[in-house]
């Protein structure tokens, strides 16, 4: 009975369907029966034309429970599409690492290891989203413990509930001990001539004893074998195996490298292929290696090293060429920058007025790094004109040769001054950041000061060392600079023969308290052992006071004066400054300061009189080539008739 009723609903399915789609449909606002609904008073309507009673029933019970239980499986359209218009909500977690005698450093690394919610990523809408990412995290801490020798440590996870609805995904940590290097094998697969000169284990290579075998460790040492190799004749060492074996038991760990050296080999020749005008001579006396010597990486990068810091290149490579033989040739690839440039600078301040500076320089003069500078400097005090030369690597490689020449007519308010100097000497690089120089100079000044016309004649034997730690030659924040200059000179003052000795210590000293926050500290300290201040020209003479000095007094007016109010120089100086700097924004920054000082007609300062004290702010443009310096100084003990009552300073640089 029920498969005939099945029989008559197949024959009369495409008729419904066909009289379902050719039904009006319903109009705005008019209300349309479910779909089930009109398919079973279809179904119903052809039942009672085509079946036996017997057979309807049958059948009408079966259409019956599917139309109940329909609801069950298929929404009606409007519902379906409510609950698909419906996002999840995100959870809210929070995450910890938490474990007891974990390192400072080993806790940020896991920190920084958990990836849940951090990145791109849609954080986790439900509770099984956020258990399966934070396992994910597990397993990436548990490798940062085996990366850092914990081999036994392990990172369990937790999520409870916190106050608020929030969540807390806690991984937990038991670190367990540590595995030490038990031994760090070194085998040659190839066993080269030289294998008896090669290091065979870690303690060659620096390794000490009871050291964790960290996974940075391990790949340290394959890195110091390897460059072993290639800074003691194998150019191409290949690393075939590292193995690392761990004894969880024993917490201990037995490394071995497996590396094919290859054969020993020689430096060949070096080939130069540069375009510019450098002299290969000159190339070639910069390069760390020779033909035949064993060949040698550090000493082909040493050469590339030394040849960038000439500044005359701005590229330089040395390739290795390949070659069958026992040798390595080298091509060295140079590429130069220009060599000439000029330049112009300017300052104005009121103790002094307005200057402009310019120069000239060729680099590359000789076309051997040797440097010519000619600047001249027009200002209101000052008419200058020099000449200042070096030659790089004299006799040595540490060693510049110097020479300078300057013509020069000064007016100030302590003295008028025409001079011609020349000097030579020989500048040595004792230590990265230490340098000292020597000399010989001569000097004629034709002088007027308060006491009236002066000749001089001096020779001079200008001696300086200089210590530079800082970060910044323009604007340093942090580090030390300490200066020296010691000068003994002998020649004849007014026809008399003079003899006298200069000393000049400098230091300043910076401290970063944060990335925006400066303290600079500065002192000076000089003395001339000297008969009595006449015998010295004034532009050799100590004077205090102005921009570079105390500010908010005038250049040169601090320490003796005459009757007139006019400086007359000294023979003695001490200067200290401190400044605070704060970086407001990446262009501007402000400064306040604190200057003191005083300058002494005797030889050696005398700490008993009064200092003088001046204070200011000041504003600093920060610009590619350094801050542009614009200061007011206040002189704290003013004194009536001598003080202004502020001065202004704007240079290029910072003070000090």
């Amino acid at each position: 009975m029920l498969r005939s009723g099945l029989h008559v609903l197949g024959r009369w399915r495409g008729r419904f369907l066909c009289a379902a789609a050719n039904r009006p449909q319903s109009g705005p606002g008019q209300h349309r029966p479910p779909r089930e609904s009109r398919r079973l008073r279809i179904v119903l309507a052809a039942l009672r034309h085509e079946l036996a009673p017997a057979t309807g029933i049958a059948l009408l019970s079966c259409l019956a429970a599917v139309s109940i239980f329909s609801p069950l499986r298929a929404a009606p359209p409007e519902a379906q599409t409510n609950t698909t218009a419906k996002q999840p909500s995100t959870l809210a977690f929070g995450t910890r690492v938490e474990g007891t005698k974990i390192p400072d450093d080993l806790r940020a690394t896991l920190t920084d290891n958990i990836q849940l919610g951090k990145g791109k990523a849609p954080s986790p809408a439900t509770l099984g989203q956020l258990r399966r990412r934070a396992t994910e995290d597990a397993a990436r801490l548990n490798d940062v413990l085996r990366s850092e020798a914990y081999y036994n440590g392990r990172v369990d996870v937790e999520i409870e509930e916190a106050q608020g609805g929030r969540l807390d995904v806690a991984f937990r940590v038991t670190l367990g001990p540590r595995s030490m290097i038990r031994s760090f094998i070194i085998q040659y697969t190839d066993s080269p001539c030289d294998m008896a000169s090669l290091p065979k284990d870690g303690t060659a290579l620096g390794l000490k004893s009871n050291r964790a075998a960290r996974a940075q460790r391990v790949i340290d040492l394959t890195a110091a074998a390897m460059s072993f190799l290639e800074n003691h004749g194998h150019p191409r060492p290949k690393l075939a195996e590292r193995k690392v074996i761990v004894d969880l038991a024993a917490n201990q760990a037995d490394i071995t490298l497996t590396i094919k050296a290859g054969p020993p080999e020689r430096f060949g020749d070096l080939t130069i292929a540069n375009e510019g005008r450098t002299k290969d001579d000159y190339v070639r006396s910069l390069t760390k290696f020779k033909p035949g010597d064993p060949y040698d990486r550090s000493k082909a990068d040493a050469t590339v090293s030394e040849l960038r810091k000439t500044g005359l290149f701005d590229r330089v490579t040395l390739d290795a060429v390949d070659t069958s033989g026992d040798t390595v040739p080298q091509k060295l690839t140079l590429t130069e920058r220009p060599h000439r440039s000029v330049g112009v600078g300017a300052r104005w301040s009121s103790d002094q007025g307005a200057g402009v500076t310019t120069f000239w320089e060729h680099r590359n003069f000789f076309s051997a790094a040797e440097k010519l500078h000619l600047d001249l400097t027009i200002a209101q005090e000052l008419q200058l004109l020099g000449a200042h030369f070096s030659k790089p690597h004299f006799l040595r490689d540490d060693q510049t040769l110097l020479a300078d020449f300057e013509v020069a007519h000064e007016i100030t308010d302590a003295y008028h001054e025409n001079r011609v100097k020349t000097a030579a000497g020989i500048a040595r690089k004792l230590r990265e950041t230490l340098n000292a120089s020597a000399g010989l100079s001569f000097e004629i000044e034709r002088t007027t000061d308060s006491t009236g016309y002066h000749a001089y004649e001096l020779f001079g034997i200008p001696m300086t060392g200089r210590y530079d730690g800082s970060n910044d030659l323009l604007d340093p924040t942090k580090g030390m600079r300490l200066g020296l200059a010691l000068t003994p000179y002998a020649g004849s003052a007014d026809g008399a023969a003079t003899t006298f000795v200069k000393l000049d210590a400098t230091g300043s000293t910076y401290l970063s308290f944060s990335r925006k926050f400066t303290l600079a500290l500065r002192a000076r300290y000089g003395s001339m052992l000297a008969q009595q201040t006449g015998d010295v020209p004034g532009s050799i003479r100590f004077y205090a006071g102005g921009g570079s000095s105390i500010r908010g007094y005038g250049y040169q007016l601090v320490g003796p004066i005459n009757a007139k109010k006019e400086p007359l120089g000294a023979r003695s100086v001490f200067e200290a400054s401190a400044e605070t700097r704060y970086r407001v924004s990446r262009d501007i920054g402000l400064v306040a300061f604190l200057d003191a000082g005083n300058a002494w007609s005797t030889p050696t300062p005398k700490f008993s009189e009064q200092l003088r004290l001046g204070a200011g702010v000041g504003v600093r443009y920060y610009t590619v080539v350094g801050p542009i310096r614009a200061d007011i100084g206040i002189p704290l003990n003013k004194r009536p008739g001598i003080d202004d009552s502020f001065q202004l300073y704007f240079s290029l640089g910072q003070a000090f």
